[in-house]
């Protein structure tokens, strides 16, 4: 009964510790394009130019 017991737990612990990688990993995706967005920004912006006269409405960088 114990073992039993002790194995739902370690399965458990295993999916949640799969979950909280899945996570880290889309969060860290997303910093990733943060700063390629802010890249692209500051290598567009040219002093007096403004990057919205530079990039077509509506589209994203």
């Amino acid at each position: 009964m114990i073992a039993v017991t002790d194995e739902k737990e370690a399965e458990k612990i295993e999916a949640l510790a799969r979950e909280v990688e899945l996570l880290i990993h889309e969060e860290d995706s997303r910093k990733d394009l943060k700063e390629k967005r802010s890249v692209i920004k500051q290598t567009l912006y040219g002093g007096s130019e403004k990057l919205k006269h530079v990039v077509p409405k509506g589209k994203r960088i």
